[in-house]
């Protein structure tokens, strides 16, 4: 599942995959691959991630890892500028760009997977510049401006590392069962919309029903079906509000084969029926 942005920019190039925008606020839990930083431009926000509750004000900083859930809470009129650098292809990412140990510590859940840097922190005025020279390059795109954004996304990971916002873990056991999650999770994000199963994604991956119900139950704090139903509902509202569709095609293009359970789905999930959420 990726960011959603609004007026976001193109990816730098297919390896890099630096992409800038605003992000959208809304109460949805967010699960995607790419890692982000994030610039509160104006007002302020709550967010809920990894069982630990923080507050964002404006001109923070903040990192969130890959594949982490998190939502966001307490909206106070905030702007969110994003920059995100996808990790779906980490290896092509590595060779490029980032070390294999710090990819491997990302990708894998072993680091700390949330940090907020404030004004007057030693590394926040070389952040908060480098975060501003990005979204330039990016938007503008003058010659050779990747190079610009690959020294300033260096330089951010370097003060993430250096300053010890973001720690690299050393718990193997907990390592294994990040790869384990991201074997499960990648299959479903590729098969949510087929009536994907337990059983079916057990034998995909070579992981018990068991574990694999485990799994999200201790890392992402939620069921195997809540999941695969919050992959779905947000892809219904997806086509709902950028195709003209029948709602009925949607369901069944969003792995829903009964509508009126997709319709309750969807209006607890939501706050509204379908037809209201495509109106509004």
């Amino acid at each position: 599942m990726g960011l959603e942005l609004s007026n976001s920019t193109s990816a730098s190039n297919s390896v890099f995959r630096v992409v800038c925008g605003e992000m959208v606020i809304n109460g949805n839990q967010n699960l995607h691959n790419e890692a982000v930083f994030g610039y509160v431009r104006a007002g302020s926000l709550g967010i809920n991630i990894d069982d630990q509750s923080e507050v964002l004000s404006e001109n923070d900083i903040y990192f969130i890892s890959p594949n982490r859930r998190y939502r966001f809470t307490e909206n106070r009129d905030a702007s969110v500028d994003i920059i995100s650098l996808n990790f779906s292809n980490a290896s092509a990412v590595s060779q490029d760009y980032i070390p294999q140990s710090i990819i491997r510590a990302l990708v894998n859940g072993n680091c700390s997977s949330f940090a907020i840097v404030s004004p007057g922190e030693s590394s926040y005025s070389f952040m908060q510049s480098a975060f501003a020279d990005i979204k330039r390059a990016e938007t503008e795109k003058q010659d050779f401006f990747q190079l610009q954004v690959y020294s300033k996304m260096y330089g951010l990971f370097y003060e993430l590392f250096a300053n010890k916002h973001i720690r690299i873990l050393d718990v193997e056991m907990r390592s294994k069962k990040y790869r384990a999650l991201l074997r499960v999770t990648n299959y479903i994000d590729k098969h949510y919309c087929d009536g994907v199963s337990l059983e079916e994604v057990a034998e995909a991956t070579g992981i018990s029903r068991y574990y694999v119900s485990h799994l999200f139950k201790e890392l992402m704090n939620n069921t195997f079906v809540g999941y695969v139903n919050e992959l779905r509902l947000n892809h219904a509202a997806l086509l709902l509000v950028t195709t003209d569709s029948p709602i009925i095609e949607i369901a069944s293009k969003s792995g829903f084969n009964n509508l009126s359970n997709f319709n309750r789905a969807f209006k607890m999930h939501f706050g509204k029926t379908p037809s209201a959420y495509r109106k509004g």
